[in-house]
């Protein structure tokens, strides 16, 4: 190996030996190198492919919990909307109410939700329970809404049918459907006055 010398002075005059070695240019990458670059744009191109997919996985979920909430919001509306017409009448209000969301009634107990898949056991997307039984807890009905309450206006609570004189309603509105993740469902409690 041979060993080049220069002459260089600084500002004072003195001399400024440098020593120069020849070495091996460099050309490019080794197969190392370009082996971890590989693998790193690898991992990052994994990484946004993943993120990707479940942003769409997420924003399909969110679409089709709209879907329920606007099904069950717009249901709702129809029985407030009954429940006032029919108030006309307290003596008949209860009965009428039942009779309307049952099953076989002017509305029935049921309700589609178009753009969701129903669950294959069940014959509807969304299901209506008008409850009737002052005794009933939250913890039996699987809401919290409150009860057991007065809902005939009696002064107590422990009547266990309360369809012929009752003032004041719970209704249950729950969907279901089938999603990517499986059975999915919103549910909704609400009361309706006979006032």
């Amino acid at each position: 190996m041979s060993v080049v010398h220069s002459r260089r002075h600084d500002r004072g005059g003195n001399d400024i030996r440098r020593t120069a070695r020849p070495g091996r240019g460099r050309r490019g990458f080794t197969l190392i190198e370009l082996s971890i670059a590989i693998s790193i744009l690898m991992i990052g191109m994994v990484s946004v492919l993943s993120a990707t997919s479940r942003m769409h996985s997420l924003r399909k979920q969110n679409r089709e919990r709209a879907m329920a909430q606007n099904a069950t919001r717009s249901v709702a509306e129809r029985i407030h909307s009954r429940a006032y017409e029919l108030s006309a009448d307290p003596g008949t209000w209860a009965e009428e109410m039942i009779a309307v969301f049952s099953p076989g009634g002017e509305f029935g107990d049921t309700f589609d939700v178009r753009g969701l898949s129903g669950v294959s056991d069940r014959p509807a997307d969304g299901t209506i329970t008008i409850l009737t039984d002052e005794t009933a807890t939250d913890q039996e009905i699987g809401f919290r809404i409150g009860l057991p309450r007065d809902l005939n206006g009696d002064g107590d609570a422990d009547d266990p049918d309360v369809s012929a004189d009752a003032r004041v309603l719970p209704v249950l509105l729950e969907v279901q459907w089938r999603s990517q993740s499986g059975t999915s469902s919103y549910r909704h409690a609400m009361y309706v006055l006979g006032y």
